[in-house]
C-alpha cells in the first residue's frame, strides 16, 4: 500500500450559499448552484491552468458540463460536476470513500471528458479521467508503482491524446537535485499511456504570469518548456506531436554560460497564433526579454523584434520586457503588452513575422515613455478587440480615466466606457464571451465594488449583473458552460453561480459560442481543408458499405487494422474505433458527409461516408 501524498491545497474554499434561482437586476436568471454544506475549491488566481480549476468539457451533441473540486463533511474534497442548473450539480464520485479527500488537481478538458490528478491511499497521486458519471471516473494508470507520479501540465495535442508531465521511479531518483517530471502521453486508456521523452519538464514553470503557462497547443503539436535530462540548457523551447520521434528540442535561446551549462531563457506567455506559430516571450543574453515566434523548427524560431536595443552601464541588455502579458490573436495579429522607447509598455501588435510591430499609445500623459497603460489580456467581441488598460490616475489631467475597458479595430483605440467615475479604476478581469454578450468582473478600486458586468455590444455602457453583498461580490473564474455563464465567489452568500441571459436580437447562429478546439490553420479553413495529413490516403484500396449508412458501417481493406477514425468535413474527429471484425458503430453521429480514415500496417486509406 502506498503512503498517501497530501498536497497543499492552494485553492480558495468558498462557502455555499442558500440562494435559489432568482432574476438578476440586469435580467436573466441567476442561480446559486451548490447544495447547503458544500464548498467549492476554486483558486482565485487567473491562470488558465491552475491547481484548483473550473473546467468546461462536452460537445455540441452531448451538451457542456463544468467540473470542479468541492468539499462537504460526508465526502471530503472530491470531484463535482454541474450543467449550470441546481438539479444538475452533483458529486461525481467519492474517490476516497468517507470524509477523507482525494485532492482533485489540475482539471483539464479532454474533449467531452476531463483528466486530472487525484490521490488515494492505494496508489498515491496518479492520472484520472472522468466523463461526469461515477462509473466513467477511474484511475487511468498507476504510473509510479512505488510512490506518486504527481501528473500535471495536461495539454491536449490532437483529437485523441493529451501530453503531460509525470514522475516514475526512474525519474524520481535520476537527479541528485531532486525528482524530475518527464514527458508522457495518454489517450485515456492504460495501454495508451506511456512515457515518450526523458526531458526535465518545468511545471508550473518559471517566470509565469497569472494568465499563461509554458504549455501550448498549436495545430496538432504542443510547445513546452523543458531542460535536457542532465539540466545543462536551462528551461528552453521543445515541441511534441505526442510521439517519441516527434518530440524535439528546438533551440537554446539563452546561450549565457553558467556553471551547469547555459542559463534559462525565462520562456512564458505561450499563445497559439492561428495554429500556425507559437507566440511567446523569451530572454536571451543578446536582447533580454523580447517577443519571439516559432513554427517548431530551429530555422522557424526567431525573435520578432528588439524593442529596446540599449545596454546598461554594466553592458547588460535592457530589453523591453515586451510580451510580459500575452493576449489574443485578432484580425491577423497578436495583441499584447508591448514596449517602445517612446511609449513605454502599451498595447502592441504583431503578425509574428520578423520585424513586424506596432504600438498604440493609450496613456499619453507627458512624458509618455514613463506613463504606461500596461494593458491586460483581452478578447474578440462584436468585431473588435476589447481589453483593460490604464490611461492614468491624475485627476487634474483630462486624458486620465484610470483602468477601464478599451477596444481596438486594429487601426485606432477607444475607451469603451468610463465605468469608474473620474480616475477611479474599473480594472476589467476575466473577459468572457457567453451567449452573444461580454462579461467581466471588476477588481475593487476607490469607491468601486467587485461585481459582475455585461455589455451586449461594443458601444453599450456596462450593465451591473450582480449585487450579492454590500461589501462587493468577490467574483472570480468566469466560464462559458454552453451558453450559461458560470462564476465563483469568495463571499459568504454563494460559492458557484450560473447566469443565463439572452440579449435583445440574440441570433443563435450569429452569436453562437464556439467551444470546440480548432486544429486548422487560416489557409486550411479558407480552402475548406481538414488539416489532417492522414486524410489524403488512397480511396481505391478501401471499400466502405453500406453507404449511405445509419447506425453502423463495414469496410474491406488489406492489412492489419490499427484504428478507424471518422472526421467531419471541418476536420474534427467525431469517432474512433478499433475496427474489430471490419465493423464500426456510428450510433449518435449526426447526419452528414464524413471522411473515414482506416490505418493499417500498410498505411492509411480514406473513403467518403454519408450518414443519414
Amino acid at each position: 500500500m502506498k503512503k498517501r501524498n497530501l498536497l497543499l491545497t492552494a485553492g480558495l474554499t468558498l462557502l455555499a450559499g442558500s440562494v435559489s434561482a432568482q432574476t438578476s437586476q440586469a435580467g436573466g436568471e441567476l442561480i446559486s448552484l451548490l447544495p447547503d454544506g458544500v464548498s467549492a475549491n476554486i483558486s482565485t488566481v487567473r491562470n488558465l491552468a491552475k491547481d484548483k480549476n473550473l473546467v468546461v468539457a462536452g460537445s455540441p451533441e452531448k451538451g457542456y458540463y463544468a467540473f470542479f473540486a468541492a468539499t462537504d463533511s460526508e465526502h471530503g474534497e472530491e470531484l463535482w460536476v454541474t450543467d449550470g442548473t441546481k438539479d444538475g450539480t452533483r458529486l461525481v464520485k467519492d474517490i476516497v470513500p468517507g470524509s477523507a479527500s482525494s485532492d482533485v488537481c489540475y482539471l483539464t478538458r479532454f474533449n467531452d471528458k476531463v483528466v486530472f490528478a487525484a490521490t488515494n491511499d492505494d496508489y498515491g497521486t496518479e492520472l484520472w479521467i472522468s466523463d461526469g458519471t461515477e462509473e466513467g471516473t477511474y484511475m487511468v494508470k498507476d504510473i509510479h508503482e512505488i510512490s506518486s507520479s504527481n501528473p500535471r501540465g495536461f495539454t491536449q495535442v490532437n483529437e485523441n491524446q493529451i501530453v503531460f508531465a509525470a514522475q516514475d521511479f526512474e525519474s524520481e531518483i535520476y537527479s541528485e537535485s531532486g525528482a524530475q517530471w518527464w514527458l508522457w502521453v495518454t489517450d485515456g486508456t492504460e495501454e495508451g499511456t506511456k512515457m515518450i521523452k526523458q526531458c526535465m519538464m518545468k511545471f508550473p514553470g518559471q517566470d509565469n504570469t497569472t494568465w499563461k503557462t509554458p504549455y501550448c497547443r498549436v495545430g496538432r503539436k504542443v510547445f513546452f518548456k523543458a531542460d535536457d535530462i542532465d539540466g545543462t540548457m536551462g528551461g528552453e523551447l521543445w515541441v511534441t506531436d505526442g510521439t517519441e520521434e516527434g518530440t524535439k528540442f528546438i533551440m537554446d535561446i539563452n546561450t549565457e554560460e553558467i556553471a551547469s551549462g547555459t542559463a534559462d531563457s525565462a520562456l512564458d506567455n505561450f499563445t497559439n497564433f492561428y495554429n500556425e506559430k507559437l507566440f511567446f516571450k523569451a530572454f536571451s543574453i543578446e536582447s533580454s526579454n523580447e517577443p519571439w515566434a516559432s513554427d517548431g523548427t530551429p530555422e522557424g524560431t526567431y525573435q520578432i523584434y528588439d524593442s529596446n536595443p540599449t545596454f546598461d552601464d554594466a553592458g547588460f541588455p535592457r530589453g523591453g520586457g515586451a510580451s510580459d502579458v500575452a493576449m489574443y490573436p485578432y484580425n491577423g495579429k497578436i495583441y499584447f503588452r508591448g514596449y517602445s522607447a517612446a511609449t513605454g509598455c502599451e498595447l502592441g501588435a504583431t503578425n509574428c513575422e520578423p520585424g513586424d510591430f506596432r504600438v498604440f499609445d493609450i496613456n499619453v500623459t507627458d512624458p509618455s515613455a514613463t506613463n504606461q497603460s500596461f494593458p491586460d489580456p483581452g478578447v474578440e467581441f462584436d468585431g473588435v478587440y476589447l481589453f483593460c488598460a490604464n490611461s492614468g490616475t491624475d485627476p487634474l489631467i483630462e486624458s486620465n480615466h484610470g483602468g477601464e475597458l478599451w477596444y481596438t479595430d486594429g487601426e485606432t483605440v477607444k475607451m469603451q466606457s468610463d465605468l469608474g467615475p473620474g480616475v477611479q479604476c474599473n480594472w476589467v478581469k476575466d473577459l468572457t464571451v457567453c451567449n452573444g454578450s461580454l462579461y467581466w468582473w471588476n477588481e475593487a478600486a476607490g469607491d468601486m465594488k467587485v461585481h459582475l458586468w455585461r455589455i451586449d455590444n461594443k458601444d453599450q455602457f456596462p450593465v451591473q449583473v450582480t449585487d450579492l453583498s454590500a461589501d462587493g461580490d468577490m467574483i472570480h473564474t468566469l466560464r462559458n458552460c454552453g451558453g450559461k455563464l458560470l462564476f465563483a465567489t469568495s463571499d459568504a452568500s454563494g460559492s458557484l453561480y450560473s447566469y443565463y441571459y439572452e440579449k435583445e436580437g440574440y441570433d443563435p447562429e450569429r452569436d453562437a459560442d464556439n467551444l470546440e478546439p480548432e486544429y486548422r490553420t487560416r489557409k486550411e479553413i479558407e480552402e475548406g481543408g481538414s488539416g489532417i495529413d492522414e486524410v489524403a490516403g488512397n480511396e481505391n484500396n478501401v471499400s466502405v458499405y453500406p453507404n449511405p449508412a445509419t447506425d453502423h458501417f463495414r469496410f474491406n481493406v488489406e492489412g492489419t487494422v490499427k484504428d478507424v477514425k471518422v472526421y467531419d468535413l471541418a476536420g474534427r474527429l467525431v469517432k474512433t474505433d478499433n475496427g474489430d471484425n471490419g465493423n464500426v458503430n456510428i450510433e449518435g453521429v449526426a447526419a452528414g458527409i464524413y471522411n473515414v480514415a482506416i490505418t493499417t500496417d500498410g498505411g492509411t486509406f480514406v473513403s467518403k461516408l454519408i450518414v443519414e
